[in-house]
């Protein structure tokens, strides 16, 4: 009867979060394509061509003709935004927005799914994932971000329950979406030597290593699967091709300069600065303080090593330092803010979460900005070639 009830009281918290993000998304369906939405629906039409080499095409960058099997993301992004384009026939921001919940739902249902586990206040724990800037403001965009969001959130919360082959999958779509899903390897092996995947003991109770079993052993072959995919992909599109992707992209970062030292710099800095933002900077002292405290805890652990391991590895590998690129790393963080006070969350949530709505609202606006000049410039173009200065804004 108690499990019967506890499981009703889960399940409706898993409703409660779903619905906060379906209410913040619907009022920017409209949001204009903008940012980087450019270079994804680029791979998107090239796909309905040549589907399986969406990214062997030609597009504009800071004025530069550019290949873009060199860019910075593996092609996954384009085939559902294909798809999209196949149904509806061209693009649109409101259908295509709304289609692109979905990825905002998969990984809010797994954040849940990893707060049932690692926090005693699952709720709390997810609304304050939701609440995360970079969430609510690049939930209104077509970029990669929250697709590779939502297949790194399910890869962990499935391989964590076991579920190994489904993991695997989640793993496969990660890696399609971004490269920095090979940093599910080092997180996840963490997992493994600390015990989180044979029972619930091993939550807090920190269990003795044992010798290799069978089941364990697959456990680290279901590891490599970011990293095999991204072999396999890199190798066919350079079989295929005559270009190898990260060959391309290595080209561009010394022609571009991206990974010069003052890049890395500010990158480090902009990162350290996007970090205190993931949950409301009050409730960070507190939740760190804290966490060290519980630090032989296996699941503090955890936590702390995934944030450790994503943080050190966006400091390597980016270039810009945006808040976005930090996303990956904020179900932990929100997970163990969620251990303080209610008293201290409530507030706290209120506060990001209306802080995050102002910002993608600033955005949408900002956005929405160069839509109306793009519009106004149809009437004195017509029948007359036209020549930007850059592409910025008018992408």
């Amino acid at each position: 009867m108690e499990a019967a009830i506890k499981a009703r009281v889960a399940r409706k918290s898993l409703l409660l979060s779903l619905g906060v993000v379906l209410l913040i998304r619907l009022p920017f369906l409209h949001q204009a394509i903008q940012g980087d939405d450019h270079i994804y629906l680029t791979e998107a039409q090239h796909a309905l061509v040549d589907p399986l080499h969406p990214n062997d095409v030609k597009y504009v960058f800071l004025g530069d003709q550019v290949d873009l099997r060199g860019h910075s993301h593996p092609p996954g992004n384009a085939w559902p935004l294909a798809a999209l384009i196949l149904i509806f026939g061209d693009v649109y921001e409101v259908p295509f927005h709304a289609a692109y919940i979905v990825f905002s739902m998969i990984a809010v249902w797994a954040m849940w799914s990893l707060a049932c586990r690692f926090s005693e206040r699952p709720l709390w724990a997810t609304l304050l994932f939701i609440a995360v800037p970079a969430f609510v403001v690049n939930g209104g965009s077509l970029e990669a971000d929250l697709p590779f969001l939502a297949f790194w959130m399910a890869s962990i919360a499935l391989f964590l329950s076991g579920r190994m082959w489904l993991a695997a999958l989640a793993m496969a779509a990660a890696a399609m979406m971004a490269y920095q899903a090979v940093f599910l390897i080092p997180i996840m092996f963490v997992a493994i030597r600390l015990g989180l995947l044979r029972d619930k003991r091993s939550l807090t109770v920190a269990a003795p290593i044992r010798a290799a079993t069978v089941r364990e052993r697959l456990h680290y072959l279901t590891l490599l699967t970011p990293l095999l995919v991204l072999i396999a992909w890199q190798l066919f599109t350079r079989l295929a091709t005559g270009t190898m992707p990260a060959g391309k992209l290595a080209e561009y970062f010394s022609t571009y300069a991206f990974q010069a030292i003052q890049h890395k710099l500010q990158n480090a800095l902009m990162l350290f600065i996007h970090s205190w933002w993931i949950v409301f900077p009050v409730l960070v002292p507190a939740a760190a303080s804290l966490a060290w405290r519980n630090r032989r805890d296996p699941a503090t652990l955890f936590l702390l090593a995934w944030i450790g391991i994503f943080f050190g590895g966006a400091v390597a590998i980016f270039f810009s330092g945006s808040a976005r690129y930090l996303l990956p790393m904020a179900a932990p963080v929100a997970i163990l803010a969620s251990r303080l006070p209610v008293r201290w969350l409530a507030p706290a949530f209120a506060i990001q979460l209306a802080i995050a709505l102002a910002l993608a609202t600033v955005n949408y606006q900002h956005w929405d900005g160069y839509r109306a000049f793009a519009a106004s410039l149809r009437a004195p173009s017509a029948g007359h070639r036209v020549w930007v200065d850059n592409d910025w804004g008018l992408r």
